[in-house]
């Protein structure tokens, strides 16, 4: 559909003047005007155009994005009719957003199962928790509605034992618990941060496994899942992780966030059964631990 705007006042930008009238984000405009779904007079111009009059705009909405099954690369851990617990690479997204990726998880979920738990979003089935994209290891999906309503239920209640491996800046050598809310960064809208308002509860408990000169590995364990928690959670107590280019320092020479889902374990919603899996550390962590070769922290 092709929406057209004509007579108006002149002197306004485009992408203000768009996102007013069709209920939209700046941003979002921002991107129908690069992808050329936008006019003036017939003619392409820039978001921040400057409208006169007599101009004629045309936005053409965007075609609705279809999911369709592609091969992705990830590694099954566990796997039965109801659920699979899967290893999340490095550097794969994991479902579709705004920027509408052609190749995440989600993809390679709908071609390596038959089916998948519809889940709460068109965009996003079988998806019941996420990594971020630099995160990787162990993530557990829905293959049926029942698993789904069921692992939700689980991680909203905290019934679910999550254990990451981190990498920070500078050493620590006592175990150690925040328990700071969490919430959006109000300075930067695409960044959380701790002790916000409005924020929800958020509790993170580390312990110290290798010391290095300048940094530590961290056996850490989530009690609740906010947004970027563990990078948030370490950046506010000045142990920000390495290669973290959102929280991280700008002198980091890391070109990639040493963070690792390293355990999941949780009573299954269906049969009863415990279901407990671990992802080995990736190499990226391996080869920093063999580069620093860091002493065992004494106490753990």
């Amino acid at each position: 559909m092709i929406h057209k705007f004509t007579g108006t006042d002149g002197g306004a930008r485009l992408d203000q003047f768009l996102a007013e009238k069709l209920e939209m984000s700046r941003s979002q405009v921002k991107r129908a005007v690069d992808e050329g779904r936008v006019t003036v007079n017939g003619q392409k111009v820039k978001a921040g155009y400057k409208l006169q009059g007599s101009d004629e705009i045309a936005y053409e909405e965007e075609a609705p994005y279809v999911l369709e099954a592609k091969k992705v690369a990830f590694k099954v851990l566990y796997e039965d009719e109801h659920l699979a617990c899967i290893d999340k690479p490095y550097g794969l997204v994991v479902h579709p957003g705004a920027g509408r990726e052609e190749a995440t998880l989600v993809h390679g979920l709908m071609h390596r199962f038959h089916h998948l738990a519809k889940g709460s979003d068109p965009l996003r089935p079988g998806i019941v928790h996420r990594l971020d994209k630099d995160t990787s290891g162990v993530m557990v999906v829905a293959k049926t509605d029942a698993a789904y309503e069921g692992l939700v239920e689980a991680f909203q209640n905290r019934r679910v034992e999550k254990i990451y491996y981190a990498i920070c800046r500078g050493v620590i050598r006592e175990a150690g618990t925040i328990d700071s809310p969490i919430g959006r960064d109000p300075k930067n809208r695409i960044r959380m941060a701790a002790g916000v308002y409005p924020s929800k509860e958020a509790l993170t408990e580390f312990v110290p496994v290798l010391a290095f000169r300048d940094s530590t590995l961290l056996r850490v364990a989530l009690h609740t899942g906010r947004t970027h928690q563990i990078r948030v959670h370490m950046a506010s107590i000045g142990h920000a992780l390495l290669g973290d280019p959102l929280y991280g320092a700008k002198n980091d020479k890391e070109k990639q966030l040493l963070l690792h889902s390293y355990h999941l374990a949780f009573t299954h919603p269906i049969t009863g059964d415990v279901v407990a899996l671990t992802s080995k550390l990736p190499e990226r962590m391996l080869a920093y631990i063999r580069k620093e070769k860091g002493d065992r922290c004494t106490r753990f």
